[in-house]
């Protein structure tokens, strides 16, 4: 029988590749034997510490993702009050020259 090749999933050696009885999980066999060299794990260690760096700085994105789309909400309902304050002045110009018509040609 084939044994496969599996993945240790264990705090200590984590990462690490081995060969397993494909009938590991049911305790019918004991065969074990690691596939790499104890200083290939190494390379699995400063994997490791990549995918943590980059899971913080996934983080620390979706944190700043979140700050800019408060900030674009703000500044839109921000807009939206200055665009109301503009057609409002236009609108009280626009009535005050109509009375100053009516009122100066007694309409």
């Amino acid at each position: 029988m084939r044994a496969p090749i599996c993945i240790s999933n264990r705090p200590w050696s984590r990462g690490r590749r081995f060969y397993g009885c494909s009938q590991l999980e049911e305790n019918r066999c004991n065969f074990f034997q690691w596939y790499d060299k104890e200083e290939d794990n190494g390379v699995v260690e400063d994997l490791k510490d990549d995918l943590e760096m980059l899971q913080i700085k996934i983080r620390k994105f979706k944190i700043e993702n979140k700050e800019l789309k408060e900030l674009v909400k703000s500044l839109k309902a921000k807009s939206v009050k200055r665009r109301n304050k503009a057609v409002f002045y236009k609108l009280a110009f626009f009535t005050s020259w109509i009375v100053y018509v009516l009122v100066k040609f007694g309409l």
